[in-house]
């Protein structure tokens, strides 16, 4: 009798210590998915090659590397399949180059705002480009229906080789924006994630001051 009293409370406590652990990897994994969740709001790990590619999930920005060619010498075509170099920085004084991705919801979802800045500023004091780091052939549809749905009306790349190789190699999340002169040397820091209208115009005005 004294043995199957003790079995019971063995039982007992196996049960417990299974119902324990079972609620500590609840709680773990709760507080994972909200991790996740958060970092999800503002940006998105970029996709290093194609679509259907594996997916990076690091959270990192490049590291800030102020008044270096960022793009160094490279040849590129728009998403509607015009030829370009790094001339194009020599159009204005500063220049926004937003880096995002057709699989990125913050991107997509601070386009609008993008377009408005864009369309406020004279081109030969202040120009916006897109940089699409998972598009690699002009006249991409998905990419050509977001522009169109968000008003995104501002010249966007594809990811030529160069552009690769140069710059999309350093980054790993999206969106990720940086500024350069009219020689396309960077101009302040480099921002990752999405931000207001507000936020990027302020930062804007500032950066404007330091190229003129």
């Amino acid at each position: 009798m004294l043995y199957w009293t003790q079995s019971m409370d063995d039982d007992h406590v196996r049960k417990r210590l299974v119902r324990r652990r079972s609620m500590k990897k609840k709680r773990l994994s709760a507080i994972l998915l909200t991790v996740v969740l958060v970092a999800a709001l503002c940006s998105c790990g970029k996709e290093e090659k194609p679509k259907d590619t594996e997916v990076s999930e690091s959270t990192q920005g490049p590291a800030d590397t102020s008044g270096e060619a960022l793009f160094g010498e490279f040849e590129a075509e728009t998403i509607d399949g015009e030829s370009v170099t790094q001339d194009i920085f020599g159009q204005s004084k500063l220049t926004m180059v937003n880096i995002w991705g057709t699989f990125c919801g913050p991107c997509i979802q601070e386009m609008p705002e993008l377009g408005e800045i864009s369309r406020s500023y004279d081109t030969g004091e202040f120009q916006m480009i897109g940089l699409i780091s998972d598009v690699m052939e002009p006249q991409d549809a998905d990419a050509k229906e977001i522009i169109d749905s968000t008003q995104a009306d501002y010249v966007h790349l594809i990811a030529s080789p160069d552009l690769q190789r140069n710059i999309l190699s350093r980054v790993s999340v999206v969106p990720t924006t940086v500024f350069v002169d009219a020689d396309g040397n960077q101009v302040g820091e480099a921002y990752a994630g999405s931000r207001s209208k507000e936020d990027w115009t302020g930062i804007i005005e500032e950066l404007r001051g330091e190229v003129q």
